[in-house]
C-alpha cells in the first residue's frame, strides 16, 4: 500500500507517517531521511524526529536525491515499510543538485515536467519494491507572498511531483487546513 501524506509545516504529518508504518505489521521498517542539515534549526528538527522513532524499531537511512537507490541498502523489502520524509526536501535537494536534475528545472515548462517525472519515478521504484511505502511531503500556496523566483519555482516543482504521488498512492491522508481532514482511500 502507497500511502500520500500531504499538510503544512507542524500538521502532525510526520507523527501519523509513524504510527501507520508501525500499523502496517511489516517486521523491518525504514525511515529514509532526506533533509540536509543546513543549522542549528535542522539540528534541532532532526533530533526531535529521531527521539520520537526511538524504540520504535525503525532503520534510518539518509538519502538526499536519487531515492530509488536506497533500496540497495534494504533487506528483505518486498516485506518491508519505508516511510520517506519528506518529499518536499527531496525536491529542493534534486533542484539544487549540480550534478543531477539540477539544471533540468531550470530550462522551461517541459523540463520541469521531466524533472518532476524523474523524481516521482525515483519513488515509485522504491515503493514498487516496497510492501508498503508512506510518502510525507508538504504543499505551499502557488503565489506566496514575498516569494522569489527560486522560491516560486520550488513550490511549482513540489507541487507537480505532489500531483503526480497523488496520482499513484492508494489512500491520501489530508491534513491541509482547507481538507476534511479525513483520511481518503481510492475508488477500487
Amino acid at each position: 500500500m502507497i500511502t500520500l501524506i500531504i499538510g503544512t509545516p507542524g500538521s502532525g504529518k510526520s507523527a501519523l507517517a509513524e504510527e501507520l508504518a508501525l500499523q502496517t505489521g511489516d517486521a523491518a521498517r525504514y525511515y529514509l531521511a532526506t533533509m540536509m542539515i543546513r543549522d542549528a534549526d535542522g539540528e534541532e528538527r532532526v533530533r526531535r524526529h529521531q527521539k520520537r522513532r526511538e524504540g520504535k524499531g525503525f532503520v534510518t537511512l539518509e538519502r538526499y536525491c536519487a531515492v530509488a537507490e536506497a533500496a540497495k541498502e534494504m533487506e528483505d523489502l518486498p516485506h518491508a515499510t519505508v516511510l520517506l520524509e519528506c518529499v518536499s526536501n527531496l525536491v529542493g535537494n534534486e533542484m539544487h543538485d549540480a550534478k543531477g536534475r539540477g539544471t533540468l528545472c531550470r530550462q522551461g515548462s517541459c523540463f520541469q515536467e521531466r524533472f518532476a517525472d524523474e523524481v516521482a519515478r525515483d519513488i515509485e521504484v522504491l515503493g514498487d519494491s516496497a510492501n508498503n511505502m508512506i510518502l510525507v511531503t508538504n504543499e505551499f500556496a502557488p503565489e506566496g507572498e514575498g516569494y522569489d523566483d527560486e522560491t516560486r519555482l520550488y513550490v511549482k516543482l513540489l507541487d507537480l511531483v505532489n500531483r503526480r504521488l497523488a496520482a499513484y498512492a492508494d489512500r491520501i491522508c489530508d491534513l491541509r487546513p482547507a481538507a476534511s481532514h479525513e483520511r481518503k482511500e481510492k475508488a477500487d
